[in-house]
């Protein structure tokens, strides 16, 4: 007589939140909120010793301390500085791509999964980017960007105009030692895209601003430690089919991050919405991730700011966080 089949695993990816700091009030509030997992944004401060990369002690360190709140790591970001170097292929960008090559392999010594970076020299986020704040739903405090306002603004004095061919190259001259080095540590990479995805701004142009140009990049560096972050804001912003974007990049295995937000209309213009009211029907966007059966961090990440909110957000990310896990709960639920 054959026994009941097993209990189908029900679905589980890491549901996380970028964090800057490892005070005790950010990680308290995640454990109480039931959020397990963290992406530490913040990481300079992990080089304790201000030597310019990690050691295994330095990546501990922090997976200890996020222990003290049962929470792990499931991702720590790279920081900017260490990579500008090699953004604007300047001197030193070898010395600099080998501490992050050190980094990698001490995040893998620590059983960190993933090492997120970004490749946009530009990484500026108010009025000189086009950024403003507008009212949203109930008076919250909505980002938006609008690209005629900094249409005629020239360059940035400190870094000049950059075409797409010479980040591309740079990009491509950065990752192939670390891509060696993370296959060896059995790390994750994951490239984040540069908001806004508008082909240039203010002289620096951007790598992806189409879901074809993500899947010219994994094509470029084939090796399955070399990922994309998907951060569905970025996307939405392009103007892409998200959830066929999510069926052909994570049908691939090469989404290790996702940033799960919410934003209503696209490039030259558009708005950063809280998670239920944008252009993206976030259920069955939920359901695309399910389907390729990707299982990494999936974070809140931006959010409107509320009315006597918390530093950091809190409020909305709180917010945000309730409605990611009843949607992950409703697409088990349809098993």
């Amino acid at each position: 007589m054959r026994g009941a089949p097993a209990p189908r695993r029900k679905w589980a990816p890491k549901v996380a939140e970028n964090i800057g700091s490892l005070d005790e009030a950010t990680l308290r509030w995640l454990a109480q909120i039931g959020v397990e997992w963290v992406d530490l944004q913040g990481a300079e401060a992990v080089d304790r010793g201000k030597k310019g990369h990690w050691t295994p002690d330095d990546v501990r360190a922090v997976v200890q301390r996020c222990a003290e709140f049962n929470l792990k790591v499931a991702a720590i970001t790279v920081p900017f500085a260490w990579q500008l170097n090699a953004m604007l292929g300047k001197p030193g960008r070898d010395r600099d791509i080998e501490n992050i090559c050190r980094s990698i392999r001490a995040t893998g010594a620590a059983s960190v999964p993933v090492f997120q970076y970004r490749w946009s020299p530009d990484f500026y986020w108010g009025p000189e980017m086009g950024y403003q704040r507008v009212p949203g739903r109930g008076g919250a405090l909505y980002t938006a960007f609008d690209f005629d306002l900094v249409k005629d603004k020239p360059p940035f004095e400190e870094l000049g105009p950059i075409s797409r061919e010479e980040l591309w190259t740079r990009l491509l001259y950065f990752l192939k030692p670390l891509t060696e080095a993370a296959e060896r540590a059995g790390v994750k990479l994951s490239l984040h895209p540069k908001d806004p995805p508008q082909p240039v701004v203010r002289g620096v142009a951007r790598l992806f601003t189409n879901a074809g140009q993500i899947e010219e990049f994994l094509d470029a560096v084939p090796s399955p430690a070399s990922g994309f972050t998907f951060c569905q804001g970025t996307v939405t912003e392009m103007g892409a089919d998200v959830i066929d974007a999510i069926r052909r990049i994570g049908g691939r295995g090469r989404i290790h991050h996702v940033h799960f937000r919410a934003v209503r209309g696209r490039v030259p213009r558009y708005v950063e919405t809280f998670i239920d009211e944008g252009d993206v029907d976030m259920l069955a966007a939920m359901r695309a991730y399910k389907a390729v059966g990707y299982e990494d961090a999936l974070v809140s990440d931006h959010t409107p700011q509320l009315t006597g909110d918390l530093p950091g957000g809190k409020l909305g990310r709180t917010f945000s966080h309730g409605y990611i896990r009843a949607l992950i709960r409703a697409v088990n639920a349809e098993d």
